[in-house]
């Protein structure tokens, strides 16, 4: 079957590109070609199928503040007649037999279900992100939570300046929710696969399509995980020693929502425990100074990292610490720690529960409380007996909770023709 798979990138671009990535693969081992629709980037893979991507889009200049910055993008970002038409091309070329899509709001457009669908192509999403029932796209305003827009309430978007607390943006997002849920888009696809239990919850509770949905765990790749597993037991070290003097890790882009800044907070408890920030984003300097400030003197910024490297720090760690502040959809950085063996620290909110069970795949904490942190950090970090413990449980939960076997057996089952 020649399977089209649409994301907004065909480069790594975070955990919606892991997973892009890996069901790629997946339909490929499995006698399929994927055919990719995506935009064009420097940064992409090479592919044959690039001439049918979209032109680049600059997003981020609806982000400023400047409504005649925002409007020279803002047609492409709710409505891409560009992408409708290089996807005719392409459909014209290449005969397609369903379509998977990922990310491509704000830049190819759920305007090309539409075409899709015309040539009775089936359709399922994958759902990274909360942006049909949230025009944010993560839950948060300003800091905080927010479930406003329940019931299709879009303009609070805009009132709230939810978007980067920029009204141009804000104004955009909201429009854009309002002309797809108006021109009745999301009708197209067949299935709408939640790669957790709380994202399916959340799309139900906003009666998204409630009969369209599937809770279906992703897959994942260990082949990675197990090499840098080899490596790290044929280094010859004290290996109690290393225990005991192990740093902890976080691992993300350094971005309000992902709660480094809790982290850094519960630090200021512990100033012999070593920390290793591994990720970069715009927040980083401020992270810095707040760090620089409060003298943690313990904290080590290693920005940015590849996939082995990363793998490498985890190994080397205590424990992987994810204090997120947002409704995470799955969490890429916790399963591979978990299939590291490592415990996890985690807060209390989105899917993370689902991969770290309190107690023993490691322990949760309220999102935002850094004094709550500081003491579940306490009573993880001396106990290696307890560390080995979780460790071991994570591994073997999360190998059964993310399973590649798992997620193409119930991709079949939506599309029997697989």
């Amino acid at each position: 079957m020649n399977i089209l798979v649409a994301n907004w990138t065909w480069y790594p671009s975070g955990g919606d590109w892991t997973y892009v990535e890996h069901i790629s693969k997946l339909y490929q081992e499995h006698g399929h070609q994927v055919i990719p629709f995506s935009m064009k980037d420097n940064r992409n893979f090479d592919s044959p199928y690039s001439k049918y991507f979209i032109e680049h889009i600059d997003y981020k200049k609806i982000n400023q503040k400047s409504f005649s910055d925002a409007l020279k993008v803002v047609k492409t970002s709710i409505y891409s007649t560009e992408a409708q038409k290089k996807l005719e091309r392409l459909l014209d070329d290449v005969k397609i037999d369903f379509a998977h899509i990922n990310v491509i709001h704000h830049y190819i457009t759920p305007a090309i279900l539409k075409t899709l669908k015309k040539r009775g192509i089936p359709i399922i999403w994958t759902l990274h992100e909360y942006t049909p029932i949230c025009p944010e796209s993560t839950f948060i305003s300003h800091g905080k939570i927010c479930e406003k827009c329940f019931g299709g309430a879009f303009y609070n978007c805009v009132t709230n300046k939810c978007k980067k607390g920029s009204l141009p943006a804000s104004v955009v997002a909201s429009m854009e929710n309002y002309v797809h849920k108006y021109l009745n888009y999301y009708e197209y696809v067949d299935h709408y696969i939640c790669p957790s239990v709380f994202l399916y919850e959340k799309f139900k509770q906003f009666n998204f399509f409630k009969e369209k949905l599937v809770q279906l765990y992703h897959g994942y790749d260990y082949k990675e995980i197990a090499a840098a597993r080899t490596a790290q037991h044929a280094v010859t070290v004290d290996r109690k020693s290393a225990a005991q003097n192990a740093p902890i890790v976080f691992v993300g882009r350094l971005e309000k929502i992902k709660g480094a800044h809790t982290l850094l907070e519960a630090m200021k408890l512990h100033p012999h425990i070593p920390l290793k920030i591994i990720g970069t984003g715009t927040q980083l300097a401020a992270l810095q100074a707040y760090a620089n400030s409060n003298n943690l003197h313990q904290v080590e910024f290693l920005g940015k990292k590849t996939k082995k490297e990363t793998l490498e720090w985890i190994g080397k760690s205590a424990f992987l610490v994810c204090p997120s502040a947002w409704y995470e959809v799955l969490g890429f950085t916790v399963v591979e720690a978990m299939a590291m063996g490592k415990p996890v620290i985690g807060s209390n909110i989105g899917a993370i529960p689902e991969m770290v069970l309190d107690g023993h795949t490691g322990l949760l904490f309220e999102p935002g409380n850094s004094a709550q942190l500081a003491a579940k950090i306490k009573e993880l970090y001396g106990d290696l007996e307890r560390q080995q413990q979780m460790g071991e449980q994570a591994e073997k939960h999360i190998h059964q909770l993310i399973n590649s076997e798992k997620h193409y057996a119930g991709l079949q089952q939506i599309n029997i023709s697989l």
